[in-house]
C-alpha cells in the first residue's frame, strides 16, 4: 500500500510542472482567442482554437505523449501551412478588397469615430496638461470671453477660478502657469501626441470636447449612430439610414459609408472569373503563355544540361569545366534577373549595341510581346541549365556500364545508345524532377515580375494585365499592386482554381508516367 502510494505522489509530482505550464499557456491562450472574436477575427480564432486543444492534449494525455517532441511543429504545421489554404478558401467567398479590408466591428468602430459640430456648439482654445499617472486634462477657452474651463477624461467641464487652490493664476495668453497634480505641456510636446490627443473625449456625456487641430477644441458629437437590433448606422446630423449592401452601410440615395467591412459573398468570385469574357479571355492567353513558358523552360533547359554533361564529361579537366558551368548557379536569381535586364536595355545595355553591329538591328526585348517572351525563356534557362546539368551528369553515373557494352555487342552506334538507353533511363529516372521544375517554372513569380512585371500591357483588359504575366503574377498585380481595382476576394479564388489545374496537372503526369509504379 505504501509502494502504491509514493508512485501515486510521485506521479502527481511530477505531473505538476507540465500541468503548471501547460495551464499558464492555456489562459493565455484563451485571452487571445476572446480579442480575436472580439474583432471578429473568427478564421485564425479557430485555427488557434484548435493549435491549444492540440497542444493540451499532447502535453497532459498519457497516450499522446510519443508525440510530445514533435507537438511544437505539428502545432506549427497547423497554423503556418493548413491555415493559410483554409484561410485562402474563405477569403475566395468573401468581398474582401479595397475598402472591405476590416471585419464589421472594426468598421463600425471607424464610423462611429466620426464626429461634427453641432448647432450651437462651442469652440475652444487649448491647453494641455499632463499628471503623473500619464492622464491628460484640457485648459479651454471659449471664444465668447467667458471664464476657462477644466475639462478632463468621463469627468463634468468644471469653471474654476484661477488662484482658488487648484488652478494657478493666469499667463499672458489666459492658461493657468499651473493646475494641481498636473503639468503643462509646451506646444513642441504637444506636437508628437496630437493624434493621441484628439482620440480622447474629455467631459462627460452630453458635454463633451474632443481636440480638432493644434489650437482648436470643440463641442463634438459622434456623427454616426449604429443600431444594433435593426443593424443599420443612422446619421445623427441629417438622420440619414444607412442599410447593409454587400459590406458597405447605404443609404436610399446610394451614398456608401467608408470603410466597408468583409462580408461573405458565396461563389460569385468564381462565377465572375469563369463567366466573364473580360476576364476570360486575356486570362485565356495568360494560361497558354504561363503553359509555354513552364514547357519551353524546363525542355530547353534540361536540353541544355543534356548536351553539356554529354559533350564535357569525358574532356580532360571536366572538374575545372564543371565548376565553371556551376558557377552561375550560386548567384542570387534577384542578381542575375537584374544583370540581365541591364544587358538587354536598349540605352545602356551590352547586347543591342552588339546585334545592331552584326544584323543592323536589336530586338525591342521590352516592348515586342515576342521578344520579351524569348527574352524570359532565354534568361530561365541560363538560371536553370546548371541545375539540370548537375541531376543528368548524376543520373548517367547511375546507368550501368553494361547495358551499353551489350549494345555495342548488338552492333548499336552512338545514336541508337542515346535514343534506346540513356534518354528514356534518363527520362524515367529525372520524371520527378522534371515534373517538380513544371510546377515551379508554372508558377515563376519572380523572374517574371522582376525582369519586366508582366509588360508589356495588353491593351481592353478590365484590369491590368501584360503580355509576359503568368497566373501567379497577374494574381498578385491584381491583388497587392493595383490598389485602385485591388480585390483579394478575386485573387485567392484565381489562386484555388490554379491550384486545383496544377494539382490535377501533376496527378496526371504522375498517373501517365507511372514514376511510383512498383516494379
Amino acid at each position: 500500500m505504501d509502494t502504491k502510494t509514493n508512485k501515486a505522489r510521485f506521479s502527481f509530482f511530477s505531473f505538476l510542472p507540465n500541468l503548471l505550464i501547460v495551464g499558464t499557456f492555456l489562459v493565455f491562450m484563451i485571452w487571445l482567442i476572446t480579442q480575436m472574436l472580439h474583432d471578429g477575427l473568427y478564421p485564425i480564432a479557430a485555427a488557434v482554437s484548435a493549435v491549444a486543444v492540440f497542444v493540451v492534449l499532447v502535453y497532459l494525455r498519457p497516450r499522446f505523449t510519443p508525440m510530445r517532441w514533435l507537438g511544437v511543429g505539428i502545432a506549427m504545421v497547423l497554423l503556418f501551412t493548413l491555415y493559410p489554404i483554409i484561410y485562402t478558401v474563405v477569403i475566395s467567398t468573401t468581398n474582401m478588397g479595397a475598402g472591405h479590408l476590416r471585419t464589421k466591428q472594426q468598421a463600425l468602430d471607424v464610423i462611429e469615430s466620426l464626429t461634427y459640430l453641432p448647432e450651437g456648439g462651442e469652440t475652444f482654445e487649448w491647453a494641455a496638461y499632463l499628471d503623473v499617472q500619464g492622464d491628460y486634462a484640457l485648459w479651454l477657452i471659449p471664444g465668447n470671453e467667458a471664464p476657462g474651463m477644466l475639462a478632463k477624461p468621463d469627468e463634468p467641464i468644471d469653471a474654476l477660478s484661477p488662484g482658488d487652490g487648484v488652478v494657478g493664476e493666469l499667463d499672458d495668453d489666459g492658461y493657468p502657469t499651473s493646475i494641481e497634480g498636473y503639468q503643462r505641456l509646451e506646444r513642441k510636446d504637444v506636437i508628437p501626441i496630437l493624434d493621441t490627443l484628439g482620440e480622447i473625449t474629455f467631459g462627460e456625456a452630453p458635454d463633451t470636447v474632443r481636440i480638432r487641430s493644434l489650437s482648436s477644441a470643440a463641442s463634438l458629437q459622434a456623427l454616426y449612430k449604429y443600431d444594433e437590433e435593426m443593424d443599420t448606422v443612422i446619421n445623427q446630423q441629417t438622420g440619414d439610414v444607412y442599410q447593409p449592401v454587400d459590406g458597405t452601410f447605404t443609404s436610399e440615395s446610394g451614398e456608401e459609408l467608408i470603410p466597408g467591412y468583409i462580408t461573405s459573398i458565396g461563389l460569385h468570385h468564381f462565377e465572375l472569373f469563369l463567366g466573364n469574357p473580360g476576364y476570360r479571355d486575356p486570362l485565356g492567353r495568360i494560361f497558354l503563355w504561363s503553359l509555354t513558358f513552364a514547357v519551353l523552360s524546363v525542355a530547353l533547359s534540361w536540353a541544355v544540361g543534356l548536351i553539356v554533361t554529354i559533350m564535357f564529361d569525358d574532356l580532360p579537366g571536366k572538374r575545372y569545366i564543371r565548376a565553371l558551368l556551376i558557377i552561375p548557379w550560386p548567384i542570387p536569381v534577384l542578381i542575375s534577373v537584374l544583370i540581365w535586364r541591364s544587358l538587354l536595355q536598349p540605352d545602356v545595355g551590352v547586347i543591342p549595341p552588339i546585334l545592331r553591329s552584326i544584323i543592323g538591328s536589336s530586338p525591342a526585348w521590352f516592348q515586342d510581346p515576342f521578344w520579351t517572351r524569348f527574352a524570359l525563356v532565354l534568361v530561365n534557362v541560363w538560371l536553370s541549365y546548371p541545375y539540370f546539368y548537375v541531376i543528368t551528369a548524376g543520373a548517367l553515373r547511375s546507368i550501368p556500364e553494361e547495358i551499353y557494352a551489350a549494345a555495342v555487342v548488338d552492333g548499336a552506334d552512338a545514336w541508337k545508345k542515346f535514343r534506346y538507353i540513356t534518354f528514356p533511363l534518363l527520362l524515367r529516372i529525372l520524371t520527378p524532377l522534371l515534373i517538380a521544375s513544371f510546377t515551379f517554372n508554372f508558377n515563376n513569380f519572380n523572374l517574371i515580375y522582376i525582369f519586366n512585371q508582366g509588360n508589356p500591357p495588353m491593351p481592353g483588359t478590365i484590369v491590368p494585365m501584360g503580355y509576359t504575366d503568368i497566373l501567379i503574377s497577374f494574381v498578385f498585380k491584381l491583388a497587392f499592386v493595383n490598389s485602385n481595382v485591388a480585390n483579394y476576394g478575386l485573387a485567392a479564388a484565381i489562386t484555388i482554381i490554379l491550384f486545383l489545374f496544377v494539382s490535377v496537372m501533376v496527378i496526371v503526369q504522375v498517373r501517365s508516367t507511372k514514376i511510383f509504379a512498383e516494379e
